[in-house]
């Protein structure tokens, strides 16, 4: 076989190898297109020279039959419009715009000196050494180009768009400007961005997560000024919040963990009708809340915010018994509140709620297809269980104290006879 020189440009002369070899010597970055049938592009991964300029164009390649013309019109039909901003759905990856360390795209881009890798700049300030390539990091410079880049991709296609009221292409706007459809990438625009924020958020990666959040809670808010207190928009907005507030908590920032919190039970709380999701999400952020008073030392705010959460739950278990993990829910919220009640001095209490506790897990019956929730019915009985003796053993110490001192009263001894 005669080897083809990368300098020559002309094909061999016979049609068998010329169709064989067609996708062989064709430069990847090279803007003319091959053929559509599969042994092209089976052979066009094959090794070839890479930067050879030399391209087939014998009749039979360049001859269709109507069936692969329809599908060629098919497909330039189906292909979305050139992007402005250049990501194109056929070329475009966001792996150039995402860090290596928290998987999730830039944020205050910074370039290690002398290497040139780029990463966040909260990710790669924790490292001495680039975790790519090795190399010692002089210094970390920012790199401005690269974030304005980051940023016109997140501006057109991870937003929710805003359609323009009087146009024309209202309802082709509302339409495409919910999903998002790249090589890599398909998703609707507020979940997208919402991913980026919980990877960014897994890294510790903080002010990325609540850059990214925010953004979310913006557009989600300009939506509900635009259509209103829809039940699918205040969900989410509950949601992200409550990821905010995570986020502002993780950052120690407590004071605004607790307005966002609120926020979020303010949203879910007007919703009329309640999912499973909804409800979890409210009682979770009211018990949030709690424990940050908590950490505050303000126990009455804190029992007050715990004792809201129980009630949601109850209720919620009051209607739906055949919910096993939401009964689970209702056991660990009265832990809680029980657990207030004893900070609190009011024993009595915690103990009665510690044994409603325990009552409510020895009646549930679960199937063996969810040996998960067995677990965690079995690890918050056990809770329940040692937290209820230790403050039945604290009362009746307390008891004996008081007795021994000569100032019992009637309902004192008679403690202690129900004890001993």
């Amino acid at each position: 076989m005669t080897p083809v020189c990368p300098s020559v440009k002309s094909a061999r002369p016979d049609d068998a190898s010329s169709r064989k070899q067609q996708g062989e010597s064709g430069c990847p970055f090279a803007k003319s297109g091959c053929s559509d049938d599969a042994s092209s592009r089976k052979q066009q991964s094959e090794a070839a020279f890479p930067f050879s300029k030399s391209a087939r164009s014998d009749d039979a390649s360049l001859t269709k039959s109507p069936v692969e013309g329809e599908k060629g019109v098919a497909d330039a039909a189906s292909a979305g419009g050139k992007c402005p901003f250049g990501y194109d759905s056929q070329t475009f990856k966001i792996g150039p715009l995402s860090c290596m360390i928290c998987q999730a795209l830039l944020f205050e881009c910074s370039r290690c000196v002398p290497c040139s890798h780029i990463f966040c700049k909260a990710c790669i300030s924790r490292f001495n050494d680039c975790p790519l390539c090795g190399a010692d990091i002089e210094k970390i410079e920012a790199d401005a180009n690269l974030q304005a880049t980051v940023d016109r991709f997140i501006e057109g296609h991870a937003r929710i768009k805003r359609p323009q009221v009087n146009s024309d292409k209202e309802n082709e706007e509302v339409s495409e400007s919910k999903v998002v459809i790249y090589e890599d990438l398909s998703m609707e625009r507020g979940a997208f961005l919402i991913q980026q924020a919980m990877r960014a958020f897994r890294a510790q990666n903080i002010e990325s997560a609540k850059s990214r959040l925010t953004v979310c809670v913006e557009d989600i808010r300009d939506q509900l000024e635009r259509m209103g207190n829809s039940s699918e928009l205040c969900s989410q907005l509950g949601a992200v919040l409550g990821t905010l507030g995570d986020c502002c908590r993780a950052a120690g920032d407590a004071s605004s963990a607790i307005i966002h919190f609120e926020e979020s039970v303010e949203f879910l709380s007007k919703l009329p009708e309640k999912t499973r999701e909804i409800i979890q999400t409210l009682s979770v952020s009211l018990n949030k809340i709690g424990d940050l008073k908590y950490y505050e030392g303000d126990l009455q705010a804190t029992r007050s915010y715990y004792l809201r959460s129980l009630n949601v739950r109850q209720d919620w278990s009051k209607h739906h018994p055949d919910d096993p993990a939401q009964i689970l829910d209702v056991a660990v919220s009265l832990a809680k509140v029980a657990d207030v009640d004893s900070g609190l001095g009011n024993e009595d209490m915690a103990v009665d709620r510690f044994q409603e506790g325990i009552k409510l897990l020895e009646s549930l019956t679960l199937n063996s297809e969810n040996p998960g929730l067995e677990q965690r019915r079995q690890s918050v009985l056990k809770f329940l269980e040692a937290e209820q003796q230790g403050r039945l053993r604290a009362t009746v110490s307390n008891a004996l104290i008081v007795f021994s001192s000569g100032y019992s009263t009637e309902a004192s001894i008679t403690d202690v006879a129900l004890f001993t």
